[in-house]
């Protein structure tokens, strides 16, 4: 089986029609082919800190730029999908009104009785951040997904007032994407103007979902069945005349499903309400028995990038759908005149499709069968849901070409062909780790588990007796400081029963003279036969340094317990004994103490708190079970952007390791390779 892929979607994928259709339905499905989606909200709740004077002021806290969005969610991930459009303004939910600020728009609420939209405050943020930063994702592949073209949305859109102060957003989010999906082509040729990844994925049905409850009771009353909300009344008026006619020659019943608003009830004989889920939609759908679907569309640009998904619906109810043919291609083109369906291009046209259809059950029956078969066929969900993992997969694989697009301009298509090269190769590396990382995580837990067989903790009974200790230290090219400072503490233990391990990383000949010279057989050494391999930037390599000599110290360590030291700093004299006898005493696996930190400006600062985080402790003051030496430092730390001694500890503490962390100094930690010795003076109850 392949690894799982973490799909993380930012927003809803079951509110509504739209976002169930085209993703909601998709999660179980999406596990058979190795994907996982899961939404931001589901992990942490779109949590925002602010500082404690904003309380209960969250607006004011986002206006001032004090509030802070829990990115933690991309963790979990690697797609990160954003969809369709995030309200940012200041509006209402019930109608397109804008507001200047909340006053105003509370007193709208209060004159209407209308709710406030619900704002996203986090979405604005995080762009500006991925825009600034695209290390913020360290490899993850950026999706959007869209099936509307919202930049060219008109004045008479039910959410035109409100989309207009987000209009950039979805701009910004269509160029920033590493790939953009679609539910047409007309829409992706839309939004090939803003990137050139787009990939058109069509709408679904679940078929299961459209089975009447009652058996067929035969033969279906003349109907004729339009869905949509308020405002698509400008496209019901594109076939309104001939409805009309058709009702009047023939006695069939107008129906509107997803409005009783006065003006649809006017025109129509039945109005039947909204429904926000799609089960409830679907059931009502199915329940009304239409016998004629109506799907028509305006010629302007936005009613053309609509999907087909009247029709689908309309096929799988078991109507016939008339259609709007739309000038220059549009969202029916997909439907075969005259096979599974009819299409019209005018008022003319409209009122010779329903009267045909009008006349004649047997072809009603005929084109919603024929239309109801090439559904079943092209359009189940389960075929849709390879296409939808394919594309999440295949974004995987391309994380980093939406940034690229940013820093190509101008190149040739040879040069861009070989930057695009690069950033696939980088991003498949970046996808292998984390999926690598995964399957690690679940071995280290059970590793752990099997080691503490019936006992609390890994380490055996004899660890606790007089036991030895590896002292793991990996250096490179730090020479005589190694012996004089880091070996030398060491040697001065307080606590005999240790080995000195040092490995190096192919170390420069002076650090080796400085080894060599060293005449204790407590002290042992070998040196890599090749240097590390390392990333070209510094910053990078900085976080994984030394850490392929480090493993291979632990390979080499015979000691019941290990204390990792670096090669220009030094342990406290009574190290070993204080973090060892903590450790025993409260049947710990884990343990480490407090550290003097030398600052760039020679002044020392006190480094140690409990619970343990990143840059909360120092790894030289640290001592744990040898029986955890299977959990090693991992040499590609850098693309979880973590040094490898915090990776390492994250790690063993994910695993469920027993921790604990000593109140008391026991390790000094030096700014960069100084050879100074004037760590502050002994403080009382420290070492």
């Amino acid at each position: 089986m392949a690894d799982t892929l973490h799909v993380l979607v930012y927003g809803s994928i079951d509110v509504g029609v739209c976002d169930s259709v085209r993703l909601g339905v998709y999660r179980d499905l999406l596990e058979k082919y190795d994907v996982e989606l899961r939404t931001w909200g589901e992990l942490n709740d779109y949590r925002v800190q602010i500082p404690a004077e904003y309380a209960g002021r969250l607006d004011d806290a986002v206006r001032d730029g004090v509030a802070t969005a829990d990115l933690s969610p991309i963790e979990w991930a690697d797609v990160l999908v954003f969809r369709r459009w995030y309200g940012t303004i200041i509006g209402c939910e019930d109608c397109d009104f804008v507001a200047q600020d909340s006053a105003r728009l509370d007193g709208h609420v209060r004159e209407t009785g209308h709710a406030p939209i619900h704002r996203d405050r986090i979405i604005r943020p995080l762009l500006d951040e991925i825009e600034r930063n695209r290390g913020l994702l360290r490899g993850r592949a950026m999706v959007y997904e869209l099936d509307d073209d919202l930049l060219s949305a008109e004045p008479w859109v039910g959410f035109y007032g409100r989309l207009q102060g987000d209009v950039d957003l979805v701009a910004r989010l269509a160029q920033a994407a590493d790939l953009v999906t679609v539910t047409t082509p007309a829409l992706a040729s839309r939004m090939r103007q803003h990137n050139s990844a787009v990939r058109v994925v069509r709408n679904a049905v679940f078929p299961q979902w459209y089975v009447p409850v009652a058996p067929d009771p035969g033969p279906r009353p003349l109907s004729l069945l339009y869905y949509g909300t308020l405002s698509r009344l400008r496209d019901y008026a594109i076939c309104r005349d001939a409805v009309e006619a058709t009702a009047h020659a023939t006695g069939a019943t107008r129906i509107w499903l997803g409005s009783e608003d006065p003006g649809v009830q006017a025109i129509v004989d039945l109005a039947l309400p909204f429904e926000s889920s799609v089960r409830g939609f679907v059931s009502r759908l199915v329940g009304a028995r239409p016998a004629i679907g109506l799907a028509p569309v305006g010629q302007d640009a936005f009613s053309r990038s609509r999907s087909e998904l009247h029709w689908l619906e309309y096929s799988l109810a078991g109507a016939a759908t008339v259609a709007s043919r739309n000038m220059g291609g549009g969202p029916y083109d997909v439907i075969r005149d005259g096979v599974d369906g009819l299409l019209a291009r005018n008022k003319l046209e409209w009122w010779e499709q329903l009267r045909k259809l009008a006349g004649s059950q047997s072809l009603r029956e005929d084109l919603a069968g024929r239309a109801r078969e090439r559904v079943l066929a092209e359009y189940d969900v389960h075929q849709r849901a390879a296409e939808w993992a394919d594309a999440f997969r295949w974004a995987a694989e391309h994380a980093g070409r939406g940034a690229l697009r940013v820093f190509t301009r101008g190149l040739t298509r040879a040069d861009l062909g070989s930057k695009e090269s690069a950033v696939e190769s980088e991003a498949r590396a970046n996808l292998a780790h984390r999926q690598m990382s995964r399957r690690r995580a679940i071995s280290e837990r059970e590793t752990l588990g099997r080691l503490r067989a019936d006992r609390e903790v890994c380490w055996p009974e004899e660890a606790a007796d007089n036991p030895l200790v590896s002292v793991v230290i990996p250096t490179y090219n730090r020479g005589p400081i190694l012996v004089e400072r880091s070996i030398a503490s060491v040697l001065a233990q307080t606590y005999a029963n240790f080995e000195v391990v040092v490995v190096g990383d192919h170390a420069t000949p002076e650090t080796l003279a400085a080894i060599h010279s060293v005449d204790d057989p407590r002290v042992r050494f070998e040196d890599l036969s090749v240097r590390s391999p390392y990333p070209a930037d510094p910053e990078l390599a900085w976080l994984c340094v030394g850490s392929r000599p480090y493993n291979r110290a632990l390979e080499l360590a015979r000691g019941a317990w290990i204390a990792p030291q670096a090669d220009d700093d030094e342990f406290t004299p009574d190290h070993i004994e204080t973090l060892l006898s903590v450790a025993l005493e409260h049947r710990l696996e884990f343990v480490y103490g407090d550290s003097w930190m030398e600052m760039t400006d020679a002044n020392w600062i006190r480094l140690g708190k409990w619970p343990p985080s990143q840059a909360g402790f120092c790894a030289g003051s640290v001592l744990y079970a040898s029986a955890l030496k299977f959990i090693t430092l991992d040499e590609e730390c850098w693309r979880d952007g973590e040094p490898n001694d915090w990776n390492m500890w994250r790690r063993m503490l994910d695993a469920g390791v027993r921790a604990g962390h000593v109140d008391r100094v026991v390790f000094r930690h030096y700014a960069e390779a100084r050879h100074r010795l004037n760590p502050p003076e002994r403080e009382q109850g420290a070492a």
